[in-house]
């Protein structure tokens, strides 16, 4: 019998090696030097402003609620053929988002998704205002597509409690709202 759980030890073992190595290749590189891409974005709300590579903006202790949702939809609004607006909001997704979501190739292909599509390159938008409660932040958004049609959008944030990102507020996930709502709001 404890030969077969050798065996059987070793079967496993190699097996998760396997999948080890498989998802050490699933997970994109670095991006080289000639792809990272500039941009420079300042808060509509006069809140703070920088100029940084889009593909380097990651979370901050010193960053509120509506900075992260400002980051992310300025991204996604100058998102460029390299996807560094696509990178900002991987870089935002919480741990705990990200098992959802997976590596940042999925996110590539929900972005574009018809229900998140007019999310990219859009022409403008409107916020609610943000509510915040016990560590979690909520703000609807209505965008303004390329094509002139309006979308509801619900971020939800929440504050991160342990880990690398202690303290700094993360997406937990961007929901589309029905068009019901947008009439109630406009």
């Amino acid at each position: 019998m404890k030969g077969k759980d050798k065996v059987f030890d070793y079967i496993m073992f190699v097996l998760g090696l396997l999948l080890l190595i498989l998802f050490w290749v699933q997970f994109p590189a670095m991006p080289t030097l000639e792809d990272r891409q500039y941009a420079t974005y300042a808060m509509p709300d006069a809140i703070a402003s920088s100029s940084s590579k889009w593909t380097y903006i990651k979370p901050d202790k010193a960053l509120s609620p509506q900075q992260v949702v400002n980051i992310q939809l300025q991204a996604l609004q100058q998102n460029d053929r390299s996807d560094s607006g696509i990178i900002t909001v991987f870089n935002f997704s919480s741990p705990r988002n990200r098992l959802h979501i997976g590596p940042i190739n999925h996110l590539r292909v929900l972005v574009r998704d018809p229900a998140y599509q007019p999310m990219l390159n859009f022409k403008s938008y409107k916020k609610g205002q943000l509510v915040e409660s016990d560590g979690t932040a909520y703000q609807l958004v209505v965008i303004e597509g390329r094509d002139g049609q309006k979308e509801v959008y619900m971020f939800i944030l929440a504050k991160q409690r342990r880990g690398a990102y202690k303290g700094c507020w993360m997406t937990e996930g961007i929901a589309r709202m029905d068009q019901e709502l947008l009439t109630s709001l406009t």
